[in-house]
């Protein structure tokens, strides 16, 4: 798949789980199903041959959940920088701050460095 497809396929699943997940929480079956839709987009990004140096684009979008999912991304790539990007987009929204804070947690217990790798 190009990269430009599976780019914006990672904005659109990024925003449409955004949504479900901290503005909506209507439909926990459609949220997961989305949340899972995401998680393989963005793996796919990281395994193309230029999929890092997207990613780390993609930490400059407008959109908050798709900065937050980039840098969720990188933590394995440059643990520094996707930190200072997940706590930036985190002040900024009282959900993702909750979430952030468990998530760094678990990265930093070790839990989840496989799972985003």
């Amino acid at each position: 798949m190009e990269l430009e497809k599976i780019i914006k396929n990672c904005i659109e699943s990024a925003i449409e789980y955004g949504v479900s997940a901290y503005e909506v929480v209507v439909n926990t079956r459609k949220t997961n199903k989305l949340y899972d839709k995401q998680y393989k987009n963005f793996k796919l990004l990281k395994k193309h041959p230029n999929g890092v140096e997207a990613l780390f684009h993609l930490l400059e979008h407008p959109n908050l959940y798709v900065r937050y999912t980039s840098a969720i991304h990188l933590l394995s790539v440059n643990e520094k920088e996707a930190r200072e990007v997940i706590l930036a987009v985190a002040s900024l929204s009282e959900s993702l701050n909750f979430d952030s804070y468990y998530l760094l947690e678990e990265w930093d217990n070790g839990n989840l460095k496989e799972y985003y790798s």
